[in-house]
């Protein structure tokens, strides 16, 4: 069932209500169902690092270090931190989510990784003002939440003083692009206005990890220019220590226009031109 508009919510809350609803349709198709694949979760099991080897780069060592992840989703991620030496703590709205990674972290034996359902921005109150030294978000997660200002806030209110904030995310130019059929075929074309703060609200079938789930649901994204995530980041007394683009991306928004670069990674196929479809930030809390 193809993608089509959707109303948009009556307000931020709507939205946020119908995208949990979304999320937990999805959290165990992912774990277990048709998007294990897309997961690359027999391998993961197995060992296979679901992190990027610039993430490890870029972070440095984490052992020993207290970790919070920002929308963990199923914990895939989260788990990996802990398998680089990180204490870690996971966080995710859905509460089918939040199971499969308690789920994943007993399968893996770590008993100390913990895992708590709350909303970004109950995220102080859930986890009693604790702060860590490192938050990592990302991936798909920002476009999810209505106020990049609040999520800057919580996440300053989390981070010790000199602890460090990292994110991964595509990037704004792959946000505006879209699909459309040209005279020598499908092409890729702008469509999404980025200075238009309203959602994107579509309804249709399947994910990023499995196009065919049988579940029609309804998401509202708010997609976001670099302007308004540096932005936040340096009005809650944030430093930019990095930013840096990459050809290479975790998804496949297009699927026709991608090729695999690794696992858990695709490019552009050879013949497009190559553009930034990812990049990753690291900031200071000063």
């Amino acid at each position: 069932m193809a993608w089509r508009p959707a109303p948009p919510p009556a307000d931020d809350e709507e939205g946020i209500r119908e995208n949990l609803e979304s999320w937990d349709a999805l959290a165990h198709q992912h774990a277990q169902g048709s998007g294990a694949e897309f997961y690359r979760i027999e391998q993961w099991i197995a060992g296979e690092s679901k992190l990027a080897p610039w993430e490890i780069e870029e972070m440095g060592s984490v052992e020993g270090k207290s970790l919070l992840h920002m929308q963990c989703h199923i914990g895939t991620d989260t788990l990996s931190w802990a398998r680089e030496g990180a204490r870690v703590t996971g966080l995710d709205f859905s509460p089918n989510a939040i199971i499969e990674a308690e789920r994943f972290a007993g399968i893996l034996g770590f008993d100390d990784a913990r895992f708590v359902v709350s909303r970004v921005g109950d995220a102080v109150e859930a986890l009693d003002g604790e702060q860590f030294d490192i938050i990592y978000t990302g991936r798909g997660a920002l476009c999810w939440l209505p106020d990049l200002g609040e999520w800057a806030r919580v996440c300053a209110a989390l981070l010790m003083q000199g602890g460090v904030l990292y994110l991964e995310e595509s990037t704004p130019m792959v946000n505006i692009l879209d699909v459309e059929e040209g005279p020598d075929g499908p092409r890729l074309v702008p469509k999404y206005d980025l200075f238009n703060e309203g959602p994107i609200s579509e309804i249709g079938e399947g994910s990023y990890a499995s196009y065919e789930t049988g579940i029609e649901r309804t998401t509202h994204c708010w997609e976001y220019r670099y302007d308004t995530v540096i932005n936040a980041l340096l009005e809650n007394g944030f430093r930019i220590d990095s930013l840096n683009e990459r050809d290479e991306l975790f998804f496949t928004p297009w699927p026709e226009f991608f090729e695999p670069s690794g696992p858990n990674y695709w490019r552009l196929k050879e013949g497009q031109v190559p553009i930034p479809l990812s990049f990753t930030l690291k900031a200071t809390r000063q």
